[in-house]
This record gives structure tokens, C-alpha cells and sequence, in this order.
């Protein structure tokens, strides 16, 4: 189901939050993981050194992945041209099965919950994609699972169902824990019933009974 997953880079500390993720997840699936960097026009001269950069993020996470999977792969990926269009297009183009995306990159965490590319991708793609919260602290190497404990809200719609099969082999893979939430908004399903009302029998039907 992620045999091919993509995470997008942009040189930044922020982006790379999602690579322990996507790291975990290639290893568990062996996985392609692509390193996408998208080079923008004003940036043009710089090519080279996000050439190397991507490159050089790639081996280093190809190492850590293969101490758990010999058959996972990490390619490196130099685009060119604005990055949410770029990016929608490669994984259409290769068939990309997961992007594993940090919520914010260079442009800093800003009031917005999710940043302007990542929001853009999120919206033209339609593949499932995991957002990375870029104002936490990266997860520290300690050899558990980062996707121990999953939540999956629930409102009863089809539509949101659509999330179970890809927790079900997130589950399947990394034995997490699955919790299914369904939160009743007050005063529209939920109705408070009263007890029944006590009935007092006469003594001669109570002997009867």
C-alpha cells in the first residue's frame, strides 16, 4: 500500500522533521522513498548545492534504513519550477502511494496551522498524504515506534471511514495501538432521556405478582 513514498525538502530543519517518520514507515513497508527537492526560479543559481544537499540527505537516510530493511531504496530528486505544482506532478507521474510532509519549511511556523505549500499539495492531491507538525520537537532515535498509539476520528460517514484500510496496514506492519473516536456534538444526536417514573402497586396486585 506505501510502496512509494515521497517527502519533500526545502533545506530547512523544519522539512526534515519528517524524515524519521517516513524513514520508519519505508523500512517497514520496503518502501521507495524519494527525497524531493523543487528548485524555484530565484534560486536557480544555487541548483547545484540543493543538488548536493538532496543527495547527501539521501545516503545518510539510506543508511539508517537499511540497518531495517535491505529492501527499501532512497532516491534523491532535484525539480525545477514552483514547488506545489512540481510536487503534484512527480507523484502523479511515479505512481507516488504516501507524502510524508512537514506542516511548515523555511518560510518559519508561522500563525497558520499548515504552511502555503503544504496546504496546496494537500489540496490537488489525491493520493493520502501525512502531515508532519512542524513546531514539536523532532522525535529522538529510540528504537520505538513512532506509530505506536493511533487515533482515527470517526463520524459515522463513509467518507471518513476512507482512513481505516491505511490504518489497518499501518497496524498490520507497526503493531500500533488504534483508538476509533467518535465525538457526539451536545444538543444534536446526544438526548438526555429521564429514568422511568416509580410505580406504586396496590398491596392485593403486589400479592398477586
Amino acid at each position: 500500500m506505501f510502496s512509494r513514498i515521497l517527502v519533500p525538502l526545502d533545506g530547512s530543519q523544519l522539512a526534515e522533521l519528517a524524515l524519521p517518520y517516513a524513514e520508519e514507515l519505508a523500512g517497514a513497508f520496503n518502501s521507495e522513498l524519494s527525497l524531493v527537492y523543487v528548485c524555484e526560479s530565484d534560486e536557480a543559481q544555487y541548483r547545484h548545492m540543493h543538488q548536493l544537499y538532496i543527495e547527501d540527505m539521501a545516503g545518510t537516510a539510506g543508511k539508517r534504513i537499511k540497518r531495517v530493511s535491505a529492501e527499501a531504496t532512497v532516491t534523491a530528486v532535484i525539480l525545477d519550477g514552483e514547488p506545489a505544482v512540481e510536487l503534484v506532478n512527480y507523484a502523479e507521474q511515479n505512481d507516488i502511494r504516501l507524502i510524508v510532509m512537514a506542516t511548515h519549511g523555511r518560510s518559519g511556523v508561522m500563525l497558520w496551522a499548515v504552511g502555503s505549500v503544504a496546504n496546496k499539495v494537500l489540496q490537488r492531491i489525491s493520493m493520502p498524504m501525512m502531515l508532519i507538525r512542524a513546531n514539536v520537537p523532532a522525535p529522538r532515535p529510540s528504537g520505538k515506534v513512532m506509530f505506536g498509539k493511533i487515533l482515527v476520528p470517526l463520524d459515522g460517514s463513509s467518507v471518513g471511514e476512507a482512513a481505516l484500510p491505511y490504518v489497518e496496514e499501518l497496524t498490520k506492519k507497526l503493531e500500533s495501538e488504534v483508538i476509533l473516536l467518535q465525538v457526539v456534538p451536545n444538543g444534536q444526536w446526544a438526548h438526555t432521556v429521564g429514568g422511568l417514573d416509580y410505580v406504586r402497586f396496590p398491596e392485593h396486585q403486589l400479592e398477586s405478582l
